[in-house]
């Protein structure tokens, strides 16, 4: 359980990472309010609720065992955390994406991200995920790189 005193927005957040890198998803659920909406811009994809963030983290980490997740910058304001993130791993299961199922490629892939929560009482009540979904892509040896 994320035990952590709801004025300290940082150290919720970095506690949800550690959650998410050990794949506490009772600790992941229970940080989300139940009426949260979480969406990915680019995709569109919107996760509802502690349901929606534990069924990405277990679809993540099915598809990528191995995966973790480095905080690499993390700012708040009031209410506002925002945290730049890597994500890595190696694909050896199916990988649920917006547009579809990817079936496992074996590749490890290494991908920035940005999420921006809005936090109050301890739980995340809204947030939206940029993701960059081209190299993802282009790491799973989906699409072309480009050599520009």
């Amino acid at each position: 359980m994320l035990e952590v005193p709801t004025a300290d927005n940082e150290t919720f957040v970095r506690d949800l990472f550690r959650a998410w890198n050990d794949r506490d998803y009772d600790s992941i659920a229970e940080s989300v309010a139940p009426d949260c909406t979480l969406v990915e811009e680019g995709s569109g994809r919107t996760l509802q609720g502690p349901e929606g963030f534990t069924r990405l983290a277990k679809a993540m980490f099915d598809a990528m065992p191995d995966g973790t997740f480095t905080l690499d910058h993390l700012t708040s304001q009031g209410d506002r955390v925002v945290v730049e993130y890597t994500g890595s791993g190696t694909q050896t299961g199916d990988l649920v994406l917006h547009a579809g199922t990817v079936p496992a490629t074996g590749r490890h892939v290494t991908v920035q991200a940005c999420d921006i929560y809005e936090v109050k009482d301890g739980k995340i009540h809204e947030g939206r995920a940029y993701l960059d979904t081209g190299a993802l892509m282009s790491q799973l040896g989906l699409t072309e790189q480009s050599r520009g």
